[in-house]
């Protein structure tokens, strides 16, 4: 029997820079935004993104779209 995939609503995620712990090491923290049309373009959600940072107090550090397949028979 085939395997199906259907296309399930992705997560847009931040990552923004917090400036450096007691050790020198690097914070960094993320924020989350679900159900991301799966259909979005990736220029789209950067642009969406970069909007969004500029709303933020950190510097955006890293921008990342986590895609949702469910699998069935």
């Amino acid at each position: 029997m085939a395997v199906i995939s259907l296309k399930e609503p992705s997560s847009l995620k931040l990552k923004f820079n917090h400036g450096a712990d007691t050790n020198g090491k690097a914070v960094i923290k993320t924020k989350s935004f679900a159900n991301v049309k799966p259909t979005a373009t990736n220029d789209d959600l950067y642009a969406v993104a970069t909007s969004l940072s500029s709303l933020q107090e950190h510097d955006l550090y890293e921008v990342s779209k986590v895609d949702n397949t469910t699998l069935a028979e």
